[in-house]
């Protein structure tokens, strides 16, 4: 393996490059990509590089932040803020991600995603409209420990 540094717009654009002849294993016409990282890393801006460099490339795709679907602050934090088993298995409404967004993109879906559903801000919810990811399109996941939550 050889390591060199890049700059975020390489990165960015690279991954795209990648991601273009991507096809997802279990048929669907949608890949889906998970950007799995601490919020300190930022894995959302680059999930939302990715996606410049994609529609620069006439591919289509969506961004999602996993914070988008937490569950409300008397859930999440029932226990405490310091709860380590909290935050690893019931900050993340898993079961609503898996409804509005990884739902509608298995094979035979429609591609109606709900790109978010809580705010954890205002801790309400968002009344975000649906949006229709066409065949082809990527779905770009960004937030901390999704690939423990096994998404496909």
């Amino acid at each position: 393996m050889r390591l060199e540094a890049i700059t975020w717009e390489r990165l960015g654009d690279t991954l795209a490059d990648r991601l273009l002849d991507l096809k997802p294993g279990d048929g669907s016409p949608w890949p889906r990509i998970a950007f799995d990282g601490a919020p300190a890393a930022r894995p959302g801006d680059l999930a939302q590089r990715v996606s410049d460099a994609l529609r620069i490339r006439g591919r289509p795709s969506l961004v999602v932040a996993a914070e988008g679907f937490l569950r409300p602050a008397s859930v999440r934090l029932e226990h405490g803020h310091r709860d380590l088993d909290s935050y690893y298995d019931g900050w993340l409404d898993t079961g609503a991600l898996w409804r509005e967004v990884f739902g509608p993109l298995e094979p035979g879906g429609d591609g109606r995603v709900l790109p978010d559903l809580w705010d954890p801000v205002t801790d309400r919810a968002t009344r975000s409209p649906y949006v229709h990811l066409p065949p082809g399109g990527l779905l770009l996941l960004h937030g901390p420990l999704l690939l423990r939550h096994w998404f496909p």
